[in-house]
């Protein structure tokens, strides 16, 4: 099986006009820090064959992207046929450029009407999830071998009921815990629906086994100071909650979604107990984060992060995403390749085949970005050489985009958008990028490899 060399999107950060769902009408409210709303997006709606093609021409034979459940479902048991037809008309277009769909069924938005019955946090939410897998499964499950359910549970809940970046914007750790949990529970219905409803397989990929998991936000935790024993034992309670959590739940160990005394522990899902709910896992990996207790917020940081967590959690503790001396992205997060090779490690002891489903940096100028993307390949390239099962890398991301409550400031891709325009235009990470594909192309084992990543990037220099 030829390793997949790909890029990620999501649907509400390019397509533009999804007026339908949660994010477009917290927008409308002023909750983006720029006091933008994405409009038109990238215009991916109707440019979305220019930017498959742009994936083929620079050696891409895979790409990440979701559907936007709220074009498909609108309104509640109404589906939009002709927003589906044109979903029907991406993959197909996957399948004219030679790109392998990893398909994502939820990526951070909620059709409005589920959002105002309370998201995650309703009570029927995963039936409701359910009766979208099951049509999206009828339409496109033929030709689709790559599935993920969810797009960064642990990151949607700290954002959406603990850290006030995403909506509804409540702090309430009782609510973070009530969507943890219906979204593993929504996660199993969706698996289960997947691997027992597509039976007919159709298209190039016809006898790719069908493969279902998900896309899980990593952090390399890291304590401020090694010998400050609070600082230390707070980072491993973070790894646990945040890194460990979900991977054990989807491979049948303990479900720990909690932090005693802090954020209530979910009662068991039944129904995933002792057994395995992925047949692969992914991993979103971009930065560390430096655990530090709240006495110590003189601590010398980079000016232009926010240090600290939201005032209203209460927590006798602060995070910070960088320290004075490291490099930082247009985000201020530090450059931290070291992390990925963390994180793969760890996640290799899971015993399943592992897939990067996004990393990239925000860098407007591409100063960093060629250099990014050569030391966290190589990090791969390493753990593939000790015996990891990495099977994919989808860089983040293919174009520019919306970048939730950042808005369209950070610039994540390979090729360039202007907004007025919406012209798309190649960075020189993206002939970078090309070069290293090609440089893989005709090997017998297509995966990682650091020779031909340094040829690769020797030639782009």
């Amino acid at each position: 099986m030829k390793f997949l060399w790909g890029a990620a999107t999501s649907s509400h950060q390019i397509e533009g006009g999804n007026v339908h769902n949660d994010w477009w009408q917290w927008e409308a409210q002023g909750k983006i820090e720029t006091g933008e709303i994405s409009g038109a997006a990238t215009d991916h709606w109707n440019r979305f064959q220019e930017d498959l093609r742009w994936a083929a021409d620079l050696g891409m034979n895979s790409y990440r992207f979701s559907v936007e459940w709220s074009r498909w479902e609108p309104e509640a048991g109404h589906w939009d046929e002709g927003a589906i037809d044109w979903y029907r008309a991406l993959v197909a277009e996957c399948e004219k450029r030679g790109l392998l769909p990893m398909l994502t069924l939820y990526h951070f938005t909620l059709p409005r009407w589920l959002a105002e019955r309370g998201g995650f946090a309703a009570p029927d939410a995963p039936d409701r999830f359910a009766l979208f897998v099951e049509k999206v499964a009828s339409v496109l499950g033929p030709r689709v071998p790559l599935w993920c359910t969810l797009n960064e549970p642990m990151a949607l809940v700290v954002g959406a009921y603990l850290g006030s970046f995403m909506p509804p914007s409540i702090v309430d750790p009782k609510l973070a815990s009530l969507a943890t949990a219906n979204l593993f529970r929504a996660h199993v219905k969706a698996y289960d629906i997947l691997h027992s409803r597509i039976t007919e397989r159709k298209g190039p990929w016809k006898d790719h086994p069908i493969q279902v998991g998900i896309a899980h936000n990593m952090i390399d935790f890291r304590p401020l100071r090694e010998w400050h024993l609070g600082e230390r034992l707070t980072t491993e309670i973070f790894r646990r909650y945040y890194n460990r959590s979900w991977p054990d739940a989807l491979t049948g160990r303990r479900q720990h979604f909690g932090v005693r005394g802090l954020i209530p522990y979910v009662p068991q899902v039944k129904e995933a107990l002792g057994r395995r709910t992925v047949d692969y896992l992914g991993i979103n990996y971009y930065l560390k984060v430096y655990v530090r207790m709240q006495p110590y917020f003189d601590t010398p940081v980079t000016p232009q992060v926010n240090a600290s967590v939201p005032n209203s959690s209460k927590l006798p503790i602060g995070i910070a995403f960088s320290k004075v001396g490291d490099t930082v992205s247009d985000l201020g997060w530090a450059v931290h390749p070291q992390g990925l090779g963390r994180m793969i490690r760890f996640m290799s002891r899971y015993g399943l085949p592992l897939y990067i489903t996004e990393n990239g940096i925000a860098d407007d100028k591409d100063r960093l970005r060629p250099g990014y993307l050569v030391s966290h390949l190589k990090e791969i390239a390493s753990a593939v050489a000790a015996g990891s099962d990495v099977r994919g890398y989808f860089h983040w991301s293919l174009l520019d985009n919306f970048e939730w409550v950042k808005g369209f400031a950070p610039r994540f891709g390979l090729l360039e958008v202007d907004y007025r325009t919406f012209e798309r235009k190649p960075r020189l990470s993206a002939e970078l990028y090309r070069l290293i594909i090609a440089e893989h192309r005709e090997l017998a084992d297509t995966r990682p490899q650091a020779q031909a990543i340094e040829r690769a990037y020797s030639t782009f220099k």
